[in-house]
C-alpha cells in the first residue's frame, strides 16, 4: 500500500518532492565540505594580507618617488651651503700667507687702528680626534692700537668679518697722552681663523 502512496504523492506534490531532494543535498554538501569552507577563510585571510602588503609596498615606493625628487633639491642646498663655508675659509700653508695677512690690513684700515703686531703662528689644535679633519684653526697673533670705539670695532668687525675666527686669548692695556687727546689702548689677541689643511 505504500508502493502505490508514494508515486501518487510524487504526482500530486512534484515542488515539495524537488525542494525536499535539493534541500538534503544542499545538507549533505555543506556537511561534506564544511573542511573546505575553513580553508576557503583561511585562503581569504591570507590573500586580504598579501593585498595589504603590496598596497603598503606601492604607498611607501611612492613616498620614496617623493622623497627622492626632494633629494636633489636637498643636495643642491648643501652644496650651496658648502660653498659659501668654504668662500670664508683661509688656507694654513705658506704660499697663502699674504692673502691670509692681508685680511687683517683691510680691518685695520676700516676701523683706524694701527697694527703693531701680526703673525701667523701656526696651526691651531684640531677639533677631531684621530684621522683627518677637513678643517683647522690657523693661529695669529695680533696686536693694535687705537682708542677704546676703534678698538671696539676691530672686535666687531673681526667677529663680523669675512672669515669664521674664534678668540683664544684677550689681552687689553691703556696708557694715558698728556697732550690732552684721546687714550690709546692696546689690545693683544690669540685667534683662530677657520681654515683648510
Amino acid at each position: 500500500m505504500t508502493a502505490i502512496k508514494l508515486p501518487n504523492f510524487i504526482k500530486k506534490q512534484p515542488v515539495a518532492l524537488v525542494c525536499a531532494m535539493l534541500c538534503v543535498g544542499l545538507a549533505l554538501a555543506i556537511y561534506f565540505r564544511r573542511d573546505a569552507l575553513a580553508s576557503a577563510q583561511s585562503e581569504l585571510d591570507d590573500k586580504t594580507a598579501q593585498e595589504k602588503h603590496l598596497k603598503d609596498n606601492v604607498d611607501s615606493a611612492n613616498s620614496l618617488n617623493n622623497k627622492a625628487d626632494r633629494l636633489d633639491e636637498q643636495c643642491a642646498a648643501m652644496t650651496q651651503a658648502i660653498q659659501a663655508i668654504e668662500a670664508r675659509l683661509v688656507h694654513a700653508d705658506q704660499s697663502q700667507l699674504p692673502t691670509n695677512l692681508r685680511y687683517f690690513y683691510k680691518l685695520q684700515s676700516e676701523t683706524q687702528t694701527k697694527l703693531i703686531d701680526l703673525r701667523q703662528t701656526g696651526q691651531g689644535p684640531s677639533t677631531k680626534k684621530g684621522g683627518k679633519a677637513a678643517y683647522i684653526g690657523v693661529s695669529y697673533t695680533i696686536g693694535v692700537q687705537g682708542s677704546y670705539p676703534q678698538l671696539l670695532g676691530f672686535l666687531r668687525s673681526l667677529e663680523n668679518g669675512e672669515h669664521f675666527s674664534r678668540v683664544q686669548g684677550v689681552t687689553l692695556s691703556g696708557g694715558g697722552d698728556t697732550a690732552g687727546k684721546a687714550e690709546n689702548l692696546s689690545l693683544s689677541l690669540n685667534l683662530d681663523l677657520l681654515g683648510l689643511p
